[in-house]
């Protein structure tokens, strides 16, 4: 073996790991500038939930069609497609004075986004080895959990200096770095995807892991980020907390996230998935009801505590999709999967919290996503393939 091949998979990692990174700072970094907007724009806490909510409509139209896109032009050009839209939609939004200019932008940032998941989890289930998947899965989670982590922070220190548009800018300048550095290294050696077929999706929706994975996914998206988007504006508006002390608190609720990914790949193996999950949803769904009960100092141990282990499930859940259905049709797998699970999650989600916290009734938004992860949970005692370590499930 050459050099050159002993290197690829780091350097396609690391491509990887910078690309989601960017996707996920691009939609993410607007929860921690959503009370500047708000006070610069006059709009309420349920316009911010309908403003995510806008991303992940775009987020999924895109990845449905990403199949047609990356069996034409193959995967490693889908995802440089992917990073020139997000940097766009990011330079937009930094030019932005109106709230259409801003749902503008975050639709396009969202459309950008959608476009990269099936891709990246191909790329990585083609290139690493079974035994090393568990631990490349969660080395990509470093990208978007470092994401969450960076984005209030960078919005706390440069803010004051620069402004949200100069942020925004920023983020759209390091975008379009990352697009070029996976133009010239990531799209060699990338390969295609299959182009999806009415037949192949139907075949795909019918088996019961599919249906099982969109809930355990929009579970865990819904605690990741449907709680990270509409946190800051409910924080600030419903505890008239200051909007520096609520960015501190988003970044120090995702620091034991990052740490426990480091071990999430041998903490997988050792555990199973079907546990890793069923453990991480259960504890999840506790905190997440408790975030519309807490008060005071105990809210803040709430907020740090509620997504602590959520970063565990993630790698869980993606290597258990990769066996699901046929090998040959896995970017459309991926595609379905991930679209259901961040139009409800990332989605349905905040603009649900968002409409709950006008009518005075976050307690009660929060108290139904704890529920639906415990529904999640029963789902997955129910089947009892998912997740297990055999050839083929489904």
């Amino acid at each position: 073996m050459t050099p050159h091949h002993q290197t690829r998979p780091l350097l396609m990692m690391t491509l990887l790991v910078l690309t989601v990174f960017c996707s996920m700072a691009g939609r993410i970094v607007f929860a921690p500038l959503m009370p500047v907007l708000q006070s610069e724009m006059g709009f309420r806490l349920s316009t911010v939930g309908s403003l995510f909510l806008l991303v992940s409509v775009g987020y999924g139209v895109t990845m449905l069609a990403s199949g047609f896109v990356a069996a034409r032009f193959g995967h490693g050009l889908t995802i440089v497609a992917a990073l020139t839209a997000i940097s766009l939609g990011l330079a937009l939004a930094a030019m932005a004075s109106r709230l259409w200019m801003v749902a503008s932008s975050m639709g396009l940032i969202g459309i950008g986004a959608g476009a990269y998941p099936p891709s990246g989890m191909v790329m990585i289930n083609e290139k690493i080895d079974l035994k090393h998947r568990n631990t490349a899965f969660a080395f990509h989670e470093l990208g978007p959990n470092l994401a969450l982590l960076l984005a209030p922070l960078t919005v706390l220190a440069f803010n004051p200096l620069i402004g949200r548009r100069g942020v925004l800018a920023g983020f759209s300048v390091l975008t379009g770095i990352v697009a070029l550095a996976f133009l010239r290294w990531g799209v060699p050696g990338s390969g295609r995807g299959e182009a999806p077929k009415l037949g192949t999706v139907g075949s795909i929706l019918r088996l019961r892991n599919t249906l099982l994975a969109m809930a355990i996914l929009s579970a865990a998206l819904a605690g990741m980020h449907g709680v990270y988007s509409i946190l800051p504006s409910y924080l600030v508006a419903d505890h008239s907390l200051p909007v520096e002390h609520v960015n501190l608190l988003l970044a120090g609720s995702r620091v034991s996230g990052i740490v426990l990914l480091l071990f999430a790949g041998a903490l997988i193996n050792r555990l199973g998935r079907r546990r890793t999950i069923i453990f991480v949803l259960l504890f999840s769904a506790v905190f997440t009801a408790l975030l519309g009960f807490a008060r005071g100092a105990l809210l803040s141990l709430i907020v740090i505590a509620q997504p602590a282990l959520l970063t565990a499930l993630f790698p869980a859940t993606l290597s258990s999709m990769a066996r699901i259905g046929d090998p040959r049709f896995r970017n459309i797998t991926y595609s379905i999967i991930i679209t259901v699970g961040v139009g409800l999650g990332a989605g349905a989600a905040p603009a649900m919290l968002g409409v709950a916290g006008d009518y005075g009734l976050g307690w009660a938004g929060f108290l139904v996503l704890g529920g639906y992860m415990l529904l999640a949970v029963l789902f997955l005692w129910s089947s009892p393939n998912f997740g297990r370590p055999a050839k083929s499930s489904g």
